[in-house]
């Protein structure tokens, strides 16, 4: 199981990673550098990360129209041999590697051929990716899983052999828009079979996502890709979350325990699932952003719109948003035990469990953090009201120059903080760069306000005593704010223990 370690570990390659993509592409290597200072190991980590995004690397991760120049690829010709296969084309160019339509000139079939780019075929971890693929698939016999036949070496070149689906990924299918009600239930019983098989031999899919699913000809689905695919109770730590840096899995489609290096069950392809079903309902992704750091954000953070229920008259309720919202939910535990249950609830066979743990009502982490943000500005606002009736008690030059000292820390914390709640609701991807910038202003503006106040309270005292003991118990409760519920609410809503002030 991950430890706290791990996961402030995370965190803070996660946390810099964000603020990275805030600069120019040019500009990032320098300031991942100054930023991890000594620390080698973070600048590596999120460096690959950054590598990572740029590339979008893996296998089928783009189209063939999309895959850019192919030049570098060497592409093996068609009618080229490769052993007792013969090319026919190219169904596939990721940034990994490349898939081809082979025939099998023994048994007289059509084929899928997956290989490694030649240009990154030396690389042990890209061996190894692809025989945990062909190990993972080759233990799966099911009707919604395409079957994996062999594993090749052929002139020191690894191959996986394959079954060739013929037909078209969801991901073409959703090109059209939005599937009905039934046709996303037809599909989620088929996902939900071929995942009960694998989950039952111990394997989680891990990168479920519209381009791993091929509707074949007889108009059920298949799953594919099993390069990411891991035994139940792994353990998961940094060195296998990032590939070249990057996270192991497709952003958008990731659970909030993947997204957390958590160790992994079969509920983490459910939520996968889930995603993948309100996408077919809806044709609209539940936590689509502009950026694959702001859409992990909204996975962790946010519920997506609700899915419109269908009016059936005289018929049952259509319970599919509710099965969606079930498979959505943040915590494993909420989710359907397994995905055998799933499939008969798609299916009609059984009502969806009401045993389990009901879905949280609680608002996210986050609003903790953005209403303190909000209530702290304007109680400071406030606040400079008894300031300003003070200062002419006390010395005219004195209390003037105290009160538009606090008036200046007012207006920057002020700026900052609700600049950050304003980031934190509308860029996702932007308001852990802006919250790191602002940090330090922050806490010297609210230290140069509470002082102004401590200030104002003594000069007041034998004056205006009531004032005085206002404006030094004001002072008090600036400090606990900033260092005691600014850092419990930072601590809740990001996961990690910042500096006073974040």
């Amino acid at each position: 199981m991950t430890g706290p370690a791990d996961r402030d570990r995370w965190a803070r390659v996660t946390r810099l990673f964000g603020a990275a993509l805030e600069h120019p592409t040019d500009r990032r290597e320098v300031f991942v550098r100054q930023e991890a200072g000594a620390d080698a190991a973070l600048a590596a980590e999120v460096l690959s990360l950054l590598h990572s995004h740029t590339e979008a690397g893996d296998f089928l991760e783009r189209p063939v129209a999309d895959a850019g120049d192919s030049s570098d690829l060497a592409l093996l010709a068609p009618n080229s041999l490769v052993g007792h296969h013969r090319i026919l084309g190219v169904l596939g160019i990721g940034g990994m590697g490349v898939v081809y339509l082979a025939e099998d000139t023994r048994l007289g079939r059509k084929v899928a051929l997956k290989a490694i780019r030649p240009a990154l075929a030396g690389e042990p971890i890209r061996a190894e990716r692809l025989r945990r693929e062909a190990r993972a698939a080759a233990a799966l016999n099911h009707p919604n899983i395409a079957t994996v036949y062999s594993l090749e070496e052929i002139d020191a070149r690894l191959y996986i052999v394959s079954e060739f689906v013929p037909g078209e990924t969801l991901r073409a299918e959703l090109g059209r828009g939005p599937m009905t009600t039934r046709r996303v239930r037809e599909a989620g019983v088929d996902l939900a079979a071929g995942l009960a098989s694998a989950h039952e031999r111990g394997i989680i899919h891990r990168d479920l996502k519209p381009e791993n699913v091929v509707r074949g000809l007889d108009g059920h689905l298949k799953i594919l890709d099993f390069g990411l695919a891991q035994t139940t109770g792994d353990i998961v730590d940094l060195a296998r979350l990032t590939h070249e840096g990057g996270i192991l899995g497709t952003p958008a489609y990731m659970s909030p325990e993947q997204i957390r290096g958590e160790t992994l069950d079969g509920r983490s392809d459910l939520f996968s699932l889930g995603v993948l079903l309100y996408e077919l309902r809806t044709g609209e992704h539940p936590f689509a952003a502009a950026t694959p750091a702001a859409t992990l954000a909204r996975i962790l953070q946010d519920t997506p719109a609700p899915i419109p229920v269908d009016a059936v008259a005289g018929g049952p309720a259509d319970d599919l948003p509710a099965i969606i919202d079930r498979l959505l939910e943040k915590i494993p535990e909420r989710r359907f035990p397994s995905a055998g249950a799933l499939a008969a609830a798609l299916a009609g066979r059984t009502a969806m469990p009401t045993d389990l743990p009901a879905r949280s009502t609680r608002r996210p982490v986050l609003w903790w953090w953005q209403f303190h943000q909000a209530a702290a500005t304007v109680a400071y606002g406030l606040l400079m009201i008894p300031l300003w009736k003070i200062r002419h008690m006390t010395d005219g030059v004195t209390g003037m120059a105290v009160f538009l000292v606090a008036l200046v820390a007012v207006v920057v914390s002020g700026a900052l903080r609700l600049h950050g709640w304003f980031g934190a609701r509308q860029y996702h991807d932007a308001w852990r760069a802006q919250r790191a910038h602002g940090r330090a202003a922050i806490v010297a503006a609210d230290l140069v306000f509470a002082a102004a106040l401590l200030a104002s309270g003594v000069l007041a005292l034998g004056i205006e005593d009531r004032a005085a003991s206002l404006l030094v118990a004001a002072a008090a409760s600036v400090v606990v704010s900033l260092l005691v519920v600014e850092p419990a609410t930072a601590r809740a809503a990001f996961g990690d223990a910042p500096k006073p002030g974040v």
